[in-house]
């Protein structure tokens, strides 16, 4: 009876708490890497507009380490409340894969509250690097070195599904978040870089960087001159950078409807949806089960290309 009487004020507690959610605050975004990455220029522009909505502050925490996954065991160990959420992009499902020994399980420790969208990557090269199409950047005598934010960042799998297209082996050079490894291609250190086209944009349009191909399916209408990797010799690829937010998976259904239903609103309103679409985002906006079904399903697809490719974790 006891152990009953215990349950019943857990559930009732749990309640009142889903029922004051957004009380008390701040709300935090933990986002798993540095500033200037594209992760993290997506929930700057959410965040005011979101503020707003639901009458709270919102402090964007930026908790780096192990491809994001030290922010996301932040959150997975943190009060199912609401007030800790994991800002994140695909790198999610790529720890998933990549590591044997998360500290928390992806799948049953943390659960969706909004797919966001999707940011196409872009294969970027410093002005004097020589490839200037995906045919040549393949080519044999090119040098093939590229930056990318990290071992298992979404750059580094799609150059890694690239090779496994193409049977090209390429030089990974990794680095601790997106910014220093596009400084050092701005700066001539290394040839190529794949990364965000958010990240990488601003300079392809200040002409510090040109761009070879993007990962999307479809071109990208910023810079509509610039060819997909599936339209450049291997069709059905690809490799998008989804973005979506994540709460531990004890938290109440009517906070995590608060917060989708929130994030939802501040993706429709005109100027957010015009900032997010000026960094080359593709608004989704898409419910809880269908950000859970999508990691699951990127699992599976993550984990085959490190089998294939020898990824191993550093």
């Amino acid at each position: 009876m006891r152990l009953v009487a215990l349950v019943a004020l857990a559930c009732a507690a749990g309640l009142a708490s889903a029922q004051d959610y957004p009380g008390r605050g701040p709300i935090r975004f933990v986002v798993g890497f540095a500033p200037g990455g594209g992760a993290d220029a997506l929930a700057r522009s959410i965040a005011p507009r979101l503020s707003e909505i639901l009458r709270q502050s919102i402090v964007i925490e930026n908790k780096t380490g192990a491809g994001g996954s030290v922010a996301t065991d932040a959150v997975a160990k943190s009060a199912p409340d609401g007030y800790s959420v994991s800002f994140t992009v695909n790198s999610h499902s790529i720890n998933a894969a990549m590591y044997p020994k998360l500290p928390f399980d992806t799948e049953r420790d943390l659960r969706g509250v909004t797919l966001i969208g999707s940011l196409p990557q872009a294969l970027a090269a410093n002005p004097s690097a020589r490839a200037n199409t995906l045919k040549e950047f393949l080519a044999v005598e090119t040098n093939r070195s590229y930056g990318t934010g990290g071992v298992g960042s979404p750059g580094h799998f799609a150059a890694a599904y690239l090779e496994s297209l193409s049977g090209v082996d390429l030089r990974h050079v990794p680095y601790r978040g997106a910014g220093p490894a596009i400084a050092d291609v701005v700066g001539g250190q290394i040839p190529y870089v794949l990364s965000t086209l958010t990240s990488v944009l601003p300079h392809i349009k200040a002409g510090k960087l040109k761009a070879i191909a993007i990962t999307s399916l479809e071109r990208s209408p910023l810079v509509p001159n610039v060819p997909t990797i599936a339209e450049s010799g291997f069709p059905g690829y690809d490799m998008d950078t989804w973005v979506g937010t994540f709460v531990p998976s004890p938290t109440p259904n009517a906070i995590v409807k608060t917060l989708h239903d929130a994030t939802v609103e501040a993706l429709n309103s005109p100027d957010v949806r015009q900032r997010l679409e000026a960094q080359g985002t593709r608004i989704i906006s898409g419910p809880p089960d269908q950000l859970d079904a999508l990691v699951a399903e990127d699992i599976k697809r993550y984990t085959k290309i490190v089998r294939e490719r020898g990824i191993k974790a550093e």
